[in-house]
């Protein structure tokens, strides 16, 4: 068996022990075994709203987060692997909830009388009452 951070660079035999060898660049190896292969460190892509928290070393893997405005759709041990961008609400919804780190915006339907025309918050309609009394003349 080789430490955390190492291979089997060769096995052991009658004459000598099992020969170790650290895992490359790119690579780590988070437990004792007996593998003749690193495992690839995890990479952080910022086209899929993820950054690196921490560094890959030889003994564990990257540590990915959200970045801002997005939410972590899957959630492993060693941080965020899968993120969504937040929602935006559609013109005649409002914003119930704010999008977090871990969820997403929630919309709701503006109640009747009133409207949104970005999808943030919902106003109250108004009647132009001098438009109005002249239509009724």
């Amino acid at each position: 068996m080789c430490n955390k951070g190492t291979i089997v660079r060769r096995d052991c035999t009658k004459q000598s022990g099992t020969r170790c060898a650290p895992c490359e660049d790119g690579t780590y190896m988070n437990q004792p075994n007996g593998l003749t292969r690193c495992l690839s460190c995890t990479s952080c892509d910022p086209g899929h709203g993820l950054f690196e928290q921490k560094k890959c070393t030889l003994t564990s893997d990257t540590v990915c987060d959200i970045l801002s405005g997005y939410f972590c759709k899957t959630l492993e041990a060693t941080g965020c692997s899968l993120a969504e961008k937040h929602s935006s609400c559609k013109p005649g919804q409002r914003i119930k909830e704010h999008g977090t780190s871990s969820s997403d915006t929630v919309c709701e339907d503006c109640q009747s009388g009133y409207f949104s025309q970005e999808g943030v918050n919902c106003t109250a309609w108004t009647v132009n009452l001098q438009l109005w009394d002249q239509q009724t003349v």
